[in-house]
């Protein structure tokens, strides 16, 4: 009997036959489930990651909803051109207008070289917190080679180099003692990456503390002496692009970030015309990682620095230029060192943020302001998750100056 049984089962075996399709279907639910197991393992070491992501990804969703509800902020976009390096950036202005007499503006900087109407949201979500009082004026600050914005003679600027926002700055005359500037007080906001270049923004314009003691607040810090009060907030910036990125290459796949912020880089530079202009780099985001972002980067760098040597006569190839990441990496980089008044400048970070490792940050930068820990919001979305973040920010910003 037992004899009889195993040859039965070998006859079977031996007549087995998988069709195409039974073959694709298994070998899609061995990939489905593998994907799913390696999912439900993430899951499991790091909860605080995916529940940041999820607060993200829905409060994107609810301001997209809103836009397609017809809830779109409308802009008036100005181009403006550097007074020195002739290189354009953009200005976008809310349409309709706000009040004409307004004492205090608000200087809105996206981050990741995004725009204000950006999928992400963030600046909707800001600007729906009623951070911003509706007697007061606002806009959004892009940065050279975006916003619409387009290359013209260069190839390159760092993400924390504040040329472009202190030039926006001057034409506002926020930084000149013997014109008036039409506003009393400017307050620039930046997002992530837009964070960093705002503290980096600070670090020029405000005055750092002569002594130990930070709590009081002074009247005109400005170092140009201007009567405009200039204060800066960052919200969930790093503090070194490429130590951030360097991290997400080390998560497992389902969390490398690296990858969708790759392919936003290529289309901003798509758009802007960058592409075009270096010729060296790399011209399709593969393998779509930081290494892609860290290459295009190295070249754009080389591409710049021939065309200074070339605009003074003297004609270097790019390729005797090229120099690693590490070599300008402090155009990508915060490097506070001194303290900043309290009061003045701020940061809002998220301990729990998906984006920027809190391993990641400068701890020298964290001492030099004031510094707020919020969760909620994974990365950059926290006025929506946090209720009360928007009501504490006013209140910060309604803090009136000590005079000396």
């Amino acid at each position: 009997m037992d004899l009889t049984r195993a040859k039965n089962s070998f006859d079977r075996l031996r007549n087995f036959r998988l069709s195409p399709q039974g073959f694709w279907r298994s070998l899609l639910s061995l990939l489905l489930a593998a994907c799913i197991s390696r999912y439900l393992r993430s899951l499991a070491r790091s909860f605080w990651w995916h529940r940041s992501m999820a607060s993200m990804l829905f409060g994107s969703t609810v301001v997209n909803l809103r836009r397609l509800l017809g809830q779109r902020q409308r802009y008036r976009i100005e181009i403006h051109q550097h007074r020195e390096k002739k290189e354009e950036y953009a200005v976008w202005w809310p349409e309709p207008p706000r009040a004409p007499s307004a004492s205090r503006l608000w200087i809105l900087v996206p981050g990741g070289m995004s725009d204000a109407d950006s999928i992400a949201g963030y600046i909707d979500e800001f600007l729906q917190s009623n951070v911003i009082a509706p007697s007061e004026d606002w806009c959004v600050f892009h940065n050279a080679g975006t916003g619409t914005a387009r290359w013209q003679h260069g190839t390159f600027t760092g993400l924390s180099d504040p040329t472009f926002l202190l030039d926006f700055l001057q034409g506002l005359n926020a930084m000149d003692s013997q014109n008036s500037c039409r506003y009393r007080e400017i307050i620039t906001v930046g997002f992530s990456v837009g964070g960093m270049l705002a503290l980096a923004t600070a670090s020029k314009v405000v005055k750092p503390m002569s002594g130990k003691d930070k709590s009081l607040v002074h009247v005109n810090r400005s170092l140009s002496g201007s009567p405009c009060r200039l204060r800066f907030v960052s919200v969930h910036s790093p503090d070194c692009v490429r130590t951030t990125f360097e991290a997400m290459t080390k998560w497992a796949f389902c969390a490398r970030l690296d990858i969708p912020l790759t392919l936003h880089f290529w289309a901003v530079n798509l758009r802007s015309g960058l592409l075009f202009k270096c010729p060296g780099g790399p011209w399709f985001p593969w393998p779509p990682t930081w290494s892609y972002m860290r290459r295009f980067t190295e070249a754009a760098w080389a591409q710049n620095e021939a065309l200074k040597l070339e605009a003074e006569g003297n004609a270097v190839s790019v390729e005797e230029l090229k120099k690693p990441f590490e070599h300008f990496d402090d155009s990508f980089a915060l490097r506070l060192r001194k303290v900043l008044p309290a009061g003045e400048v701020l940061r809002i970070q998220n301990p729990e943020d998906p984006v920027v490792d809190q391993t990641t940050l400068d701890s020298k930068c964290l001492r030099c302001c004031d510094i707020w820990w919020v969760r909620g919001g994974g990365h950059v979305m926290c006025f929506g998750a946090s209720k009360d973040l928007a009501r504490r920010l006013r209140k910060w910003v309604d803090c009136k100056p000590a005079a000396i």
